[in-house]
């Protein structure tokens, strides 16, 4: 069963986005008192964003956090998130390679290990070990 943290997550993941959850749960947590290890365990976000966020905390800058830079290039597999994330939710991927595979059967694209495991890491999935 999933713990208390992924649901909340994932309900406030449908209005932030998936960044702006880990930010939102990130920061309930450090209010609460949470350490920064747990929170890491958690949420699944680096001890460089904690402190990121402290750092807003004390200077009254959570805001910024929010902003969207925008800059960033977008993958071509953007264009398929639909159908992947409907498959993956069907059936999520065992391993890397399985998703690196199922991923190329359905767009025809070829990435690598790593990239499909930032393209999932970015839609909250990680393949199950």
């Amino acid at each position: 069963m999933r713990n208390g943290v992924e649901i909340v997550q994932k309900i406030i993941e449908q209005k932030f986005g998936v960044r702006g959850a880990k930010i939102i749960i990130s920061l309930v947590l450090m209010v609460f008192g949470i350490n920064n290890s747990d929170i890491n365990e958690k949420v699944g976000i680096s001890d460089r964003a904690l402190r990121r966020y402290r750092k807003a905390i004390q200077e009254s800058k959570i805001t910024s956090l929010f902003v969207n830079k925008g800059n960033r290039r977008k993958s071509e597999l953007e264009k398929y998130n639909t159908k992947i994330l409907e498959e993956f939710d069907k059936r999520p991927p065992k391993t890397l390679r399985d998703a690196q595979e199922r991923i190329k059967n359905i767009t025809g694209l070829t990435r690598s290990l790593h990239r499909i495991g930032v393209y999932l890491k970015k839609k909250g999935l990680k393949a199950e070990q």
